[in-house]
């Protein structure tokens, strides 16, 4: 996962008034699902906003097996304590949508490797007592999933490097909590997804004991420093925003940080 700034989004001309004639239309009754057209004009502004991945897991997808995922369910809310029809006010509402893969945005079962995910209609709270159920604000709600859209939140996710599952990575009781029920509802920890992400960490972490030998023999001998340089503009790539599952390369590069090797803490502050 990785942090979007949802305010770098392009939207078609007209298509606030169109929204706001949508919202008008739930407000008196309707089914948001009649109007559906309207969020999916922002289907490709969305995916632009992160190379065309998945915000949840950064797996890259095509944009026609894509979603436009509501963060807070429009329809029903199946985590609710009391019966709940949704955040029907918020269903043209731009600040409550996100770029989903099938795999996180759906609920399926993996069936030959035993785990069950996807969002659906998923969205509980660390309190639930602060669950608002009829149109109003919603900033007193805190998400017990991790938002992408929220600045810290994406580092509270990594994944092993052993096996590319996701991991939690703070020890923090909330953090840990919000981690590990974002794994299992966003399906983060889908196998197929796991040898992705896996491969990308051998790569990684084969370019990071390249870059520290390297580093080394160019401290000896100048002739070595654009070997080094091209392993750690490879490093830099990895963890780029733009490239599949960069904040678990970006957790795993963090914690390969040393003071004989000052060069990592500068890549990840690049």
């Amino acid at each position: 996962m990785r942090y979007v700034d949802r305010a770098k989004l392009i939207k078609p001309v007209g298509w606030n008034q169109r929204a706001q004639a949508a919202a008008q239309h739930v407000a008196a009754g309707g089914d948001p699902n009649d109007r559906s057209a309207v969020w999916r004009e922002l289907k490709d502004g969305l995916a632009d906003l992160l190379h065309d991945k998945c915000w949840f897991c950064e797996s890259p997808v095509d944009r026609s097996d894509n979603a436009v995922d509501h963060f807070r369910p429009k329809n029903s809310v199946s985590d609710a304590e009391n019966p709940h029809s949704g955040y029907r006010w918020l269903a043209f509402d731009d600040s409550n949508f996100r770029y989903a893969c099938t795999y996180c945005n759906s609920r399926r079962k993996d069936q030959t490797n035993g785990t069950a995910g996807g969002k659906a209609d998923r969205f509980p709270l660390v309190n639930e007592i602060l669950r608002v159920y009829a149109a109003g604000a919603v900033a007193a709600e805190v998400p017990l999933l991790l938002d992408p859209c929220e600045l810290g939140d994406w580092r509270l996710l990594g994944c092993h490097q052993e096996n590319g599952q996701p991991c939690a990575t703070s020890a923090d009781p909330i953090a840990k909590r919000r981690a590990d029920a974002s794994i299992e509802i966003y399906h983060l920890h889908y196998e197929p997804t796991c040898k992705r992400r896996h491969a990308a960490a051998v790569q990684l972490m084969a370019d990071v004991d390249e870059g520290k030998r390297l580093f080394d023999l160019a401290a000896q001998d100048q002739t070595r420093e654009h070997d080094f340089k091209a392993v750690a503009a490879r490093l830099r790539r990895a963890i780029d925003r733009d490239s599949p599952y960069s904040g678990d390369m970006h957790f795993l590069l963090r914690g390969q940080r040393s003071d004989a090797h000052p060069w990592i803490q500068e890549l990840l502050e690049a």
